[in-house]
């Protein structure tokens, strides 16, 4: 294994990282999540027990790794207290072996309210958790960063000031009344702060002169990332990796002896609005669907579903310079006598063969599929890769073939012993 390794979704989020990652991260020292926020949600089953992980890095849950929520994340202070207490009531005590950064950003309860408003006036599909307006505050110089809350009189100035400013939004632009009682503010940030405030440290400097092996772990997918992705159905940070550097506070020459996987699906989801060229519809749908058990991990949302879009993946190939693919639900594929896959996309006769940045292109075009053979063997927790069937073989070749690059290992089911290398990781 390299003595670092980054694991990012290849899509548009909801690939299988959390599995990947856990898997994974048992040969690291450090866990790293570096950008999003309880948006997130990464699934784990460990001996029959589910973990979702919305804040946490998912390698934390190795009793020996050190879990980091480095400065690109924007952090719900009471939801990260809330997965904390959920897990330790597990049997893993982990709060003693986490740091959060001192520049991390605050979701404040009133991100949550301007959040449900921007989605009722001109929704994206956002999950609702405060993440779009709190980068909003970021960039606009009005945030709370975690540092802030060490001072009083600083945090209760700049909590007063923004809640006027929001007052503003809500009544002027939305006409919604405005109201915030200040004893939520003291439920929802204050008291989770004082159970956090130990943990709190200048991670970017531990992460420095750390010497040890570090995992990063990125959360949504590289087509969901604000400059690459399918904008403005995005989300509000750099999903891809390309928020290596300013999530985490490092040089990119820290980066630069960093192996890069992504993971990907062996179909394509998609959650909330936005261009999705090879969605299916109707029965067909609702099979696969069914099948790859596809509802939201923190919203319970049903995914939107389709057949794997090789332009796109092609995409997060170069934009995140892979150095392989992490294939997860080859298995619910098991079983289909043909198999779609596109490979470039027509619009007013013209074919396209990278992935464009126009919405009205992406929305409108049409797929060009290949169809492939399909498999009657099982896939589903296949570790012997021997047992391969065929033209699930063959489904692969064509992947690799396409995107350039390898697919390194299969996820054949959401238990840890699930899967199989295909090659070494290195």
């Amino acid at each position: 294994m390299p003595k670092k390794l980054v694991i990012l979704g290849a899509q548009w989020g909801d690939e299988g990282k959390g599995k990947i990652v856990d898997l994974l991260s048992e040969n690291f020292d450090v866990s790293v999540r570096y950008q999003g926020g309880s948006n997130a949600g990464h699934t784990v089953v460990i001996n029959g027990v589910k973990y979702v992980m919305h804040l946490l890095p998912t390698g934390i849950l190795h009793p020996h790794n050190i879990g980091v929520i480095a400065q690109g994340m924007v952090v719900d202070l009471k939801a990260l207290k809330e997965e904390i207490e959920d897990i330790e009531a597990k049997g893993n005590k982990i709060l003693h072996k986490l740091y959060i950064s001192d520049r991390a950003h605050v979701v404040m309860p009133y991100h949550k309210l301007l959040d449900k408003l921007f989605e009722k006036k001109n929704g994206v599909g956002t999950t609702l958790r405060g993440i779009g307006p709190s980068y909003m505050f970021k960039f606009m110089r009005k945030g709370i960063r975690v540092a802030d809350l060490f001072d009083q009189k600083v945090f209760e100035k700049k909590v007063e000031e923004n809640i006027e400013f929001v007052k503003n939004i809500a009544e002027k632009v939305f006409g919604e009344k405005f109201e915030i009682d200040t004893r939520y503010i003291e439920e929802e940030v204050v008291k989770p702060f004082e159970f956090l405030k130990d943990r709190i440290i200048d991670t970017a400097k531990f992460l420095r002169e750390n010497s040890k092996s570090v995992i990063f772990e990125g959360a949504q997918g590289t087509l969901l990332d604000i400059d690459m992705g399918t904008y403005p159905f995005v989300t509000s940070s750099n999903s891809s990796a390309l928020g290596l550097a300013n999530g985490t506070g490092l040089s990119p020459k820290y980066f630069k002896d960093a192996c890069i996987y992504g993971v990907a699906k062996a179909y394509l989801t998609r959650v909330g609005g936005g261009p999705f060229p090879t969605e299916i519809h109707g029965e067909e749908a609702e099979k696969l669907r069914e099948k790859g058990g596809e509802y939201g991990a923190t919203t319970g949302r049903p995914r939107r579903v389709g057949w794997l879009d090789l332009v796109a993946l092609k995409h997060a190939v170069e934009v995140n310079a892979l150095d392989g693919i992490i294939l997860t639900k080859l298995d619910v594929l098991d079983g289909y006598p043909e198999i779609k896959v596109c490979v470039a996309y027509e619009y007013e006769g013209k074919i396209y063969k990278d992935f464009p940045a126009s919405l009205e292109v992406l929305e409108n075009c049409k797929p060009v599929y290949e169809t492939l053979p399909g498999w009657s063997g099982s896939t589903k927790g296949l570790t012997d890769i021997s047992k391969l069937p065929a033209n699930a073989r063959k489904y692969l070749e064509f992947i690799e073939n396409y995107i350039g690059v390898p697919i390194v290992m299969l996820s054949t089911g959401p238990q840890r012993h699930e899967y199989v290398f295909l090659r070494e990781i290195i």
